[in-house]
């Protein structure tokens, strides 16, 4: 009996097939030449390697740190905070929220904790948050303009409208997922977790506490 193909064992046809389809009017949607090209001038240059400083996938400072996607905070931050790579786990999403008791966070927080030994969690809320601007009208306007079907925008609608029409103030989230996080049941108490803020312009940084 001939077995149907897979990705597995279509090789080279697959792989075209896939490179192909990133290509949207002849044009690629992401210039993967130039990453290559610059990821060979990465390793003809770069002796730090991993084995070099003798990292694993387990954090040093034994410390989570649940932070936004946004595009100011990257490599910024840990400089501002003072970690380098290998000491520090980051979760990065938008709103650095906890959306649900099992939601990718929480299900991140707790592979960090009983999988690679952290201790801490920090959550690091920021200024000028652009989460601020959406709410979950406007975002399904915008769904529906994509072409997602209303079915599909069903099954998500009730959350989206709790965790994005929720988001005001920054700081405000990042008591509510401080809260949320120290009161979660899957969570034993030999795990702290913290709150702050940073300037994504200046790095500067507070500490956030719960009322």
């Amino acid at each position: 009996m001939k077995k149907s193909p897979n990705r597995f064992t279509m090789g080279k046809s697959y792989i075209l097939d896939r490179y192909i389809s990133i290509y949207i009017g002849g044009k690629p949607m992401l210039d993967l030449e130039k990453i290559v090209a610059h990821n060979k001038e990465f390793l003809a240059t770069t002796k730090d390697t991993v084995a070099a400083q003798k990292l694993t996938s387990k954090p040093s400072k034994k410390l989570a740190i649940v932070s936004c996607m946004d595009t100011r905070l990257v490599a910024m931050m840990e400089e501002a905070l003072g970690y380098k790579r290998g000491e520090v786990i980051e979760i990065k999403t938008a709103g650095n929220g906890v959306t649900a008791p099992l939601d990718n966070v929480v299900q991140s927080l707790l592979v960090a904790h009983y999988g690679m030994g952290v201790e801490d969690v920090l959550i690091v809320g920021h200024e000028n948050c652009g989460m601020i601007d959406f709410n979950a009208t406007e975002f399904i306007k915008k769904m529906e303009g994509e072409g997602i079907s209303s079915e599909a925008i069903r099954m998500i609608e009730f959350g989206l409208i709790e965790w994005m029409d929720r988001f005001c103030v920054s700081e405000d989230n990042v008591k509510f997922t401080l809260d949320r996080l120290r009161n979660h049941p899957l969570f034993p108490k030999t795990v702290h977790f913290y709150g702050g803020m940073i300037d994504p312009n200046t790095g500067a940084f507070k500490v956030v506490e719960v009322d």
